[in-house]
């Protein structure tokens, strides 16, 4: 009998070199794939319900804290750098990639052994270069198109144009007052479930053309933020 298609994805995850590790809102890993044992030492089992923090080297935990509160935000961790304790006291340099989930309220990661190359502290440490170096996204009015980072233009609605270039020009949050506005809606007036269902058709609308994730977080209570470098275009 062949294997189901999550059964078959379980198995590749266990053949990576690099570890898959989920954290809780508490921060507690609730799933980790079997490489993690290779570099922390801990077997899945072991680590499940592990408080991560703890396993970091102490002198690396308050930027560690820092990095995730800003992931949980909503912006992609790309190479960051930190130092763990393995389960026999020996110190591993990890690098981790990390995004959060909005839908599971979880922090997805995975984490490579860099051991014995001289680390580098945090993406933040070099800015101009990294940002220089990585791909944005583009906005462009004419005609109306979403521009992926390495994908080709992804056409747009007028109305489409508008709600993210009110995100892309708004700034770290951008209310659902101001979006309503820009459409030149009456917010008074506005069925807010208009708006969620046009959130939501981009987001699908972006992952079906590129299999990337719109990266817009919902700000609860207030708006959405659009958490990638973007150039606005003519």
């Amino acid at each position: 009998m062949k294997k189901n298609g999550h059964a078959q994805l379980t198995s590749v995850m266990e053949l990576l070199p690099d570890a898959i590790c989920v954290v809780d809102t508490a921060g507690r890993f609730i799933s980790v794939s079997g490489a993690c044992e290779r570099i922390f030492g801990y077997t899945p089992e072991e680590m499940i319900g592990k408080l991560m923090i703890d396993l970091v080297f102490p002198e690396d935990r308050e930027r560690t804290l820092a990095a995730a509160a800003k992931i949980e935000a909503g912006f992609l961790q790309l190479h960051f750098e930190n130092r763990y304790m393995r389960k026999d006291g020996r110190i591993v340099n990890i690098m981790w990639s990390a995004r959060w989930s909005e839908a599971d309220q979880v922090r997805i990661a995975v984490a490579r052994d860099i051991t014995g190359r001289p680390p580098v502290a945090t993406m933040d440490a070099l800015p101009a270069v990294v940002s220089d170096a990585v791909p944005r996204w583009r906005l462009s009015a004419s005609p109306p198109r979403l521009i992926p980072p390495g994908f080709a233009p992804i056409a747009l609605s007028p109305q489409d144009h508008t709600v993210l270039l009110a995100l892309a020009t708004g700034g770290d949050s951008v209310s659902r007052k101001a979006i309503v506005c820009a459409l030149g809606e009456n917010y008074a007036d506005y069925d807010q479930r208009r708006l969620d269902t046009q959130m939501r058709r981009l987001r699908r609308k972006v992952e079906e053309a590129c299999h990337m994730q719109l990266p817009v977080t919902t700000l609860r209570g207030i708006g959405y933020r659009f958490y990638d470098d973007i150039e606005v275009c003519r």
